[in-house]
């Protein structure tokens, strides 16, 4: 979405078109509550990220968290992905915008972060950075999904399932 004046007095409102369904992220119903909430009261208008994640929010599919595939990048997920032709990166997604040194976490609030929410493995996504550059994404695995992590051990507490009262 952008404003552009086309010669008039006043700007004009450009929509971007709509990516098709299958095309567009897959977000649960908590992931984009936290991210909605995350960009209306704690980023300000002047924050270089949220037109992004507004964006992200707006071409987003939400569905419930017992609903989504355990190939798809949650908050919480710890995903594989390559960044151009580089080595392959592993980090755990998370909403937090402050500085972790280890090197282990990416925050959702990153134009890579953010490109990866949403996303399946296999899928291959754009991140846009702030001077405009596009850095194209490969994502290998989601190692480990929350949603898909409660689901098995719900499961393995069934009867007749293989937890441990199983035994």
């Amino acid at each position: 979405m952008s404003i552009r004046n086309g010669g008039a007095s006043r700007p004009q409102l450009v929509l971007a078109a709509t990516p098709p369904p299958e095309q567009r992220p897959l977000l649960t119903s908590h992931d984009y509550a936290r991210l909605e909430l995350v960009c209306f009261e704690q980023l300000d208008l002047l924050n270089p990220m949220t037109p992004f994640v507004r964006a992200k929010l707006a071409e987003a599919r939400v569905i419930p968290g017992t609903e989504i595939p355990g190939t798809v990048a949650t908050l919480g997920s710890i995903v594989r992905y390559r960044i151009e032709d580089r080595m392959l990166e592993r980090r755990i997604l998370q909403l937090d915008a402050r500085h972790t040194p280890n090197g282990h976490y990416l925050s959702a609030l990153t134009p890579i972060g953010l490109a990866l929410l949403g996303r399946s493995a296999g899928d291959i996504c754009e991140a846009e950075l702030f001077n405009g550059a596009k850095l194209k994404i490969a994502i290998a695995l989601v190692e480990h999904q929350p949603e898909a992590e409660i689901r098995r051990r719900a499961q393995g507490s069934r009867p007749g399932g293989d937890g441990p009262e199983a035994a």
